[in-house]
């Protein structure tokens, strides 16, 4: 198991067990007087539950609380757990821990409890001089995703349509700068400075999945090197 890039192991720690709960969601429905069929409003998906069980060794008491309490100062934010026997990792926002005593004085079990939701490793697809471009979206969520443009020659406005979001309009990219459009973090950058005065759109971007998995995107310039990139995340 690790937390973020740092293996338990360096805790004298090891995972023992692994709950998962799904997202809690209730379908939003109404009834209305005079219906003869409930009316479905948009159902907003809270995040998953997690709860591991974590074994901690030490020559005894005082070096386990140690243990214990740099695993804890991990934990004091968000992160990224890596846990033994899943593919998939878990970004995880802890909400609460527990410390067991055992018969010997050498070893204790903890549990954490977590909120967050499961990812997958980065998906990157990449397109150049074309108009448009078809792909599906893995995963089960709808998830953020990075538009990085890289003009191969001068374009004076670039139009993107296809995505969740709506149409994202980019204005002035000179012949090899590089405009990132970032779901995730909410930028939009040109060579590493701020591109949003020329940046026009009514959301980051973002992909859908399920029966929406399919994106059709149309750019009005093919003069570009387009890449896309997302976590692929899971109920």
């Amino acid at each position: 198991m690790k937390i973020d890039s740092i293996d338990i192991r360096s805790f004298d720690a090891k995972q023992l067990t692994v709950d998962f709960e799904p997202p809690q969601t209730g379908v939003t429905v109404e009834m209305f007087d005079g219906a003869l069929i409930p009316s479905e409003s948009e159902t907003y998906t809270p995040l998953s539950g997690l709860t591991v069980t974590v074994l901690f060794r030490g020559k005894d008491r005082d070096e386990i609380q140690k243990h214990v309490s740099d695993f804890n100062a991990e934990l004091q934010k968000g992160v990224v757990l890596t846990l033994d026997g899943y593919s998939r990792h878990f970004k995880a926002y802890m909400t609460g821990n527990s410390l067991s005593k055992t018969i010997t004085k050498t070893r204790y079990t903890a549990e954490f409890k977590f909120t967050g939701y499961w990812f997958s490793d980065e998906v990157s697809l990449n397109w150049q001089g074309v108009y448009e471009a078809i792909f599906e979206a893995q995963g089960n969520r709808a998830t953020p995703c990075r538009l990085t443009i890289t003009a191969t020659e001068y374009i004076e406005q670039l139009r993107i349509n296809g995505l969740s979001c709506g149409e994202i309009i980019i204005d002035t990219i000179p012949r090899g700068a590089t405009v990132i459009i970032d779901g995730e973090t909410g930028f939009a950058t040109m060579d590493g400075e701020n591109k949003f005065k020329d940046v026009s759109l009514m959301e980051f971007p973002y992909l859908t999945t399920g029966q929406e998995k399919e994106h059709h995107l149309i750019f009005s310039d093919n003069n570009a090197l387009v890449t896309l990139q997302y976590k692929p995340m899971w109920l």
